[in-house]
Formats: structure tokens, C-alpha cells, sequence
């Protein structure tokens, strides 16, 4: 928990495959989820579906999520 709420020690616990495949200000929205999602009171746990829908907009597009990233080009 400590690792997830101080932003200098949040990389040091992404999985090196993703680690550099991440914008950092998505990195630190997921953290945000998963500090919610562990509070030690039940009640203060976000429910599934909030957490759903905070993190569809962080998966890439093609991956089924709503995240578009990449080169685009212009036609």
C-alpha cells in the first residue's frame, strides 16, 4: 500500500514487461483504483463497476478498452 500511494516508489512495482509501455499519469490512475480497492473498510471500496469504468479508459483501444495510442495518420 505505502508503494502505491508515493508516486517516486510506484514504478518500482510495475512489472518490468509493462513498466516502459505506460504513460506515468495512467500508471498513477491505476494505483488510485487499487488504493480504493483495498481500504481496510468494506464500505469504502468503490464497487465493481466504478472500477470498470475507470480503468476501460486506460486500455488501449485495441485491447477493447477506449485508450487510443500509437502514430495516427492524418488521410
Amino acid at each position: 500500500m505505502p508503494k502505491l500511494i508515493d508516486r517516486s516508489q510506484l514504478a518500482n512495482i510495475v512489472d518490468p514487461v509493462i513498466k516502459n509501455t505506460m504513460d506515468l499519469k495512467h500508471l498513477y490512475q491505476v494505483a488510485a483504483v487499487a488504493v480504493l480497492c483495498v481500504q481496510p473498510e468494506p464500505s469504502y471500496r468503490p464497487l465493481i463497476n466504478d472500477v470498470l469504468h475507470s480503468l476501460i479508459p486506460l486500455v488501449p483501444t485495441e485491447l477493447g478498452g477506449t485508450l487510443r495510442v500509437g502514430r495516427y495518420v492524418v488521410p
